[in-house]
């Protein structure tokens, strides 16, 4: 049997597709590990330090710095050093465009729901009243009072509206005296709690969602009082929910971490 007609070797490891394509998806994915250093790194890099950070040659490591500051997403400095190129701005850029607080927010509302039995609510602030813009329902009855649709209830006594007051700008007058106390203690623990305030016999827990610009909303959940874990648990459970929304919008968790 000739060369050309003998059969194709398999490829190594069992491997699916052709060298040159698993070749190709592995240039790709250190490239993107190299943005990924460069973000997380905040300052210049030589082409030394990254070969070493990935264990890699010098030339293969040119090679994709080469073809990253082609396309902008790096960019090398005067003395030789890479950062992050412009084009890598404009593509997190779009991401902050297209993920709003509410999409960022559903994954997180029903992984709430699904965990604590609960409704879960997502809201806005707008002037001194909360504005309801997604919930998850449990099955069954659960809690739907406090977190209707388009409901704008009072920012002052409930969960959602003390999680963001307590971290957005400085408020005058009788109302913000009074809360001043409790949206300190929101401040330091990191969650506000409505004990039948809104709803009687209902408690409310929410912890703030920071976007880019700041505090832009609140994740919280709604049970009976005389049910469910301790409110601490709870309170956990939404800062970590918080935590992971903020991030995905771009924001830093601005919130305290002292538990009570």
């Amino acid at each position: 049997m000739s060369a050309a007609s003998a059969p194709a070797a398999p490829s190594a490891a069992g491997q699916d597709g052709p060298p040159d394509s698993l070749a190709g998806s592995r240039s790709v994915l250190r490239a993107l590990e190299i943005l990924d250093l460069l973000a997380v790194t905040e300052r210049p890099l030589g082409l030394a330090q990254i070969a070493k950070e990935f264990g890699i040659p010098k030339s293969s490591c040119l090679a994709l710095l080469r073809a990253l500051c082609a396309r902008k997403f790096v960019k090398q400095e005067p003395g030789g050093a890479y950062v992050l190129g412009l084009r890598s701005f404009e593509v997190g850029a779009a991401y902050l465009r297209a993920v709003t607080p509410v999409s960022a927010a559903t994954a997180e509302l029903q992984a709430l729901t699904e965990r604590l039995g609960m409704t879960s609510h997502f809201a806005v602030l707008e002037g001194d009243e909360v504005v309801y813009l997604a919930k998850q329902d449990p099955p069954g009855t659960g809690v739907r009072l406090a977190s209707s649709l388009g409901a704008r209830l009072s920012a002052w006594t409930t969960a959602v509206g003390k999680a963001q007051l307590a971290f957005g700008d400085e408020r005058a007058g009788p109302e913000a005296a009074r809360a001043a106390g409790a949206l300190e203690e929101v401040r330091r623990r990191g969650y506000a709690v409505d004990e039948g305030t809104t709803a009687a016999g209902i408690r409310c827990v929410a912890a703030p969602v920071f976007g880019a610009g700041g505090c832009c909303g609140a994740v919280g959940v709604s049970h009976l009082m005389h049910g469910g874990p301790a409110v601490p648990v709870i309170g956990d459970l939404l800062v970590s929910a918080a935590t992971r929304v903020s991030s995905e919008l771009g924001g830093a968790w601005a919130a305290g971490r002292d538990r009570c």
